[in-house]
């Protein structure tokens, strides 16, 4: 029996070597991309090419198999509502109202002009635009 490798390059006149020595390199190539296994596989089919006791004849076919690394997708964050739905908002939290600290000339204030003295319980509050 002759050895596994001249068989390949007998088969189907070397396009099934070729295919899978191009196979390696694109495997190699884009688990060096990306940092995630792949595989490859050759499956080899072999039947008898007439019916009969006597079987003289055999039809060879060869499959080949790749399946690459696939770049690492990214992921996103979501809540979920009490019926089950992705919202960006937690649901029970409640949405902080932010003005712009632009004055109408489109400076900034100053932090006098922008926030009043704090009340009785320590609490600084925004002063509402008078203009």
């Amino acid at each position: 029996m002759k050895s596994f490798n001249l068989f390949l390059q007998d088969l189907n006149d070397g396009q099934t070597h070729a295919g899978l020595t191009g196979d390696l390199a694109e495997l190699l190539s884009a688990v060096k991309q990306y940092g995630r296994s792949g595989s490859m596989t050759l499956k080899i089919k072999i039947a008898p090419a007439s019916r009969g006791s006597e079987v003289d004849k055999i039809t060879i076919s060869a499959d080949r198999k790749l399946e690459l690394p696939k770049p690492e997708q990214p992921q996103d964050f979501f809540w979920l509502t009490d019926d089950a739905e992705p919202t960006r908002q937690h649901p029970r939290q409640h949405a902080l109202d932010l003005r712009d600290a632009h004055d109408q000339r489109g400076g900034l204030r100053t932090p006098a002009e922008a926030f009043t003295q704090p009340d009785a319980d320590g609490v600084i509050t925004f002063k509402e635009a008078t203009k």
